[in-house]
C-alpha cells in the first residue's frame, strides 16, 4: 500500500472500532444552504429534485432527513468506514428509502462518473484527513458541483484552535503507548485531569487551558477520540483556507451562520476595533480580523464555483427574506417578564437572551412560537407586525425585515426558500415521515442513526417507555382519545411504567393520569418537531 492508502485504512479502522451516532446537522441542510446563498444574491437548485452528495457521511444520519422529505431527490453518501455504511444501509432499508445510496468509498476515488450535484456537504472531514484527501475534497467540490451548485465544508481554524492544540498534544503524549481505543481514552482523560486541576499558578495560559479542558471533559467519548486522538488534525487560518479554495477554482460565499460574521454581534468594543483595523480590507480579511478578535476555533463555509464570485453580495440582503418562510425557536422567560414588566424576555436554544419592548416584535415571536414547527410566509409576518404598528407599505416591510434580522442575530431564526412540510390539520396526531419506523427500529437494537425533525435538526427523544410506546401509535390512524385509551390500558396492565414512578398496574380511574401524560408527551414531540 502507498502511504495515503495506509492512512486511509487507519482512518477507516478507527471509525469502525469507535463508531458514533450519525445525526442530522441543521447547518448542513440543503434547504438552509439554499436560503443562506439567497441572502447573498445567489440562486440554487430547488430541493424537490436536487442531487445531494455527502463526503464522510458515516451512517447517513445527516442525509436521511433530506432523503425522506424529498422522495424525488437523489442522495448519495460516501464514507471510508464499511461498518458505518452497512449500519446506515440497514436503517435506510427499514425506512423504505429508495433515493438514498450509501457507498463505502474513498473521496480520492470519486470521479466524473458520479455526476454533478446541486449540493455537496463535507462536515467534520477536511481538517482530519491527509493533504491528498483535502485536495480531493476541493477537486470534488469543483468538478462534481453543478453550475449553480453549493458546497459546504467545515474545518478547524486558528486562532481558536491554538488552545485545543495544546490539549491534543498533551492527550496524545499520554496515550501514545496505549493499544486499544478504550486504553487511549482512559489515558487521555487522565491528562485532562492534570490540565483541569494541576496547572501551575505561574502558567500564563492556565485559565484558557483549564477552561478548555473542563469543556472537553463533558464531551462524549466518540467526540474526544475522533477530534483529539486521531492521527491527523490540521487547523488553518481562514485566509489559508480561502487561498486553497481559490486555487481549486472555488469562491467563498459566507459562513453557514451569517450572523457569526457580523462584528456588531460581539459587542461595541469588538465592532469598533475590527472596523478600525479593517476599514480598507476586503470581506475575507475583515472576517480574518474578526476571527482573531473572537478566538474562533471552527468554521463552516458555503462555496460556489469561482465563476460566480462576482455575483456574491458583499453583505447579506435582508430584502431576500421577502420570498422566504420563517420560524423561530425561543423560550419565554416569564419570571424575568414579571421582574421587568415593560419588557418581554426570551432565551434561544444556545442560551442567548433577547429582551424587547416592541409590541410588534413580541406579536411576531408569539405567533411564530405558536405555529412552531410550521413556518409562516413573509407576507404573513408583515401582517402580524402591521397589526401592532401604524406603519404601512415599504416602511412596514422594512420593519418586519429588521425584526427578522434581530432574530437572526441572536441565532433564533429558522428560514427557508421552500416551506417545511408541517401543518397536519387532522385530529389524529402523526409523526413526521420515518420517525415512527426509526423509533421502533431503535427499540429493537442500538442504531448508529439519531432522531431528526423536518428542520434537519437532531432530536433528543426521551428514552422513557411511555414516550416510546406512544410514538409507535402515532401513524395517523388513531385520534388523540384513542391513543390515550391505549396508553391507559398499557399503564394499568403493567406493560409500561409511568415516567414519574406512579404505581398504576391494576389501578382504576387512570384516564386523567393517562390524559395528562399524553398531553405532556405530545407537547414534547411537537417542541422537538416530531409531529406533523
Amino acid at each position: 500500500m502507498t502511504e495515503p492508502d495506509l492512512l486511509n485504512q487507519a482512518i477507516s479502522d478507527a471509525y469502525d472500532e469507535t463508531p458514533y451516532t450519525s445525526n442530522a446537522l441543521s447547518q448542513t441542510a440543503p434547504g438552509h444552504l439554499r436560503a443562506v446563498a439567497h441572502l447573498y444574491g445567489l440562486d440554487s437548485a430547488p430541493l424537490a429534485r436536487a442531487r445531494v452528495l455527502e463526503l464522510g457521511c458515516a451512517a447517513g444520519g445527516n442525509l436521511i432527513p433530506f432523503a425522506i422529505a424529498h422522495p424525488n431527490a437523489e442522495v448519495i453518501g460516501i464514507d471510508l468506514s464499511p461498518e458505518q455504511i452497512n449500519a446506515g444501509r440497514e436503517v435506510a432499508e427499514r425506512l423504505g428509502l429508495r433515493n438514498l445510496d450509501l457507498r463505502a468509498l474513498s473521496i480520492t476515488d470519486i470521479d466524473d462518473s458520479l455526476g454533478k450535484f446541486d449540493y455537496i456537504i463535507c462536515h467534520g472531514v477536511f481538517s482530519w484527513v491527509p493533504p491528498v484527501v483535502r485536495e480531493a475534497i476541493l477537486r470534488v467540490c469543483r468538478d462534481n458541483l453543478a453550475t449553480e451548485g453549493l458546497a459546504f465544508i467545515s474545518y478547524n481554524v486558528y486562532p481558536g484552535w491554538k488552545t485545543s492544540d495544546i490539549l491534543r498534544d498533551a492527550m496524545q503524549l499520554n496515550s501514545f503507548s496505549a493499544v486499544t481505543p478504550a486504553e487511549k481514552l482512559k489515558k487521555a482523560k487522565e491528562m485532562l485531569g492534570l490540565l483541569q486541576h494541576g496547572l501551575s499558578p505561574n502558567n500564563l495560559m492556565r485559565e484558557a487551558i483549564s477552561k478548555a479542558a473542563q469543556a472537553l471533559s463533558q464531551q462524549p467519548d466518540h467526540y474526544l477520540f475522533h477530534e483529539y486522538l486521531e492521527m491527523i488534525n490540521s487547523p488553518c487560518y481562514f485566509l489559508e483556507f480561502v487561498a486553497s479554495i481559490q486555487q481549486a477554482g472555488l469562491a467563498y460565499v459566507s459562513d453557514v451562520q451569517p450572523e457569526g460574521s457580523f462584528p456588531s454581534n460581539y459587542g461595541e468594543a469588538t465592532a469598533t476595533a475590527v472596523a478600525a483595523m479593517s476599514g480598507d480590507a476586503d470581506r475575507v480579511m475583515r472576517e480574518q480580523y474578526l476571527d482573531f478578535a473572537v478566538g474562533r476555533p471552527f468554521r463552516q463555509s458555503v462555496l460556489v464555483h469561482a465563476e460566480r464570485a462576482d455575483q456574491i453580495l458583499q453583505r447579506p440582503e435582508a430584502s431576500q427574506f421577502s420570498s422566504m418562510f420563517v420560524s423561530t425557536q425561543l423560550q419565554p422567560q416569564t419570571e424575568r417578564d414579571r421582574a421587568h414588566p415593560s419588557h418581554r424576555h426570551f432565551r434561544t436554544p444556545a442560551n442567548t437572551g433577547l429582551a424587547t419592548q416592541d409590541p410588534s416584535l413580541v406579536a411576531l415571536i408569539e405567533v411564530l412560537l405558536q405555529q412552531w414547527p410550521a413556518p409562516i410566509p413573509f407576507d404573513q409576518a408583515v401582517e402580524i407586525v402591521g397589526s401592532k404598528s401604524e406603519l404601512t407599505g415599504e416602511a412596514l416591510q422594512h420593519a418586519t425585515m429588521l425584526h427578522l434580522i434581530t432574530l437572526l442575530n441572536c441565532g433564533a431564526l429558522r428560514y427557508r426558500r421552500e416551506t417545511v412540510a408541517y401543518g397536519n390539520d387532522s385530529a389524529k396526531p402523526q409523526l413526521i415521515p420515518g420517525a415512527r419506523e426509526l423509533i421502533i427500529a431503535a427499540s429493537e437494537k442500538t442504531l448508529q442513526v439519531g432522531h431528526y425533525n423536518l428542520w434537519h435538526q437532531v432530536v433528543n427523544l426521551s428514552a422513557d417507555p411511555a414516550t416510546r410506546y406512544v410514538a409507535t401509535l402515532l401513524d395517523g390512524s388513531l385520534s388523540q382519545a384513542e391513543v390515550r385509551t391505549q396508553l391507559r390500558d398499557a399503564l394499568t396492565a403493567g406493560r409500561i411504567s409511568h415516567p414519574d414512578g406512579l404505581a398504576l398496574k391494576g389501578a382504576r380511574n387512570v384516564d386523567p393520569v393517562a390524559q395528562e401524560l399524553l398531553v405532556r408527551i405530545l407537547a414534547a414531540m411537537r417542541s422537538g418537531g416530531l409531529l406533523l
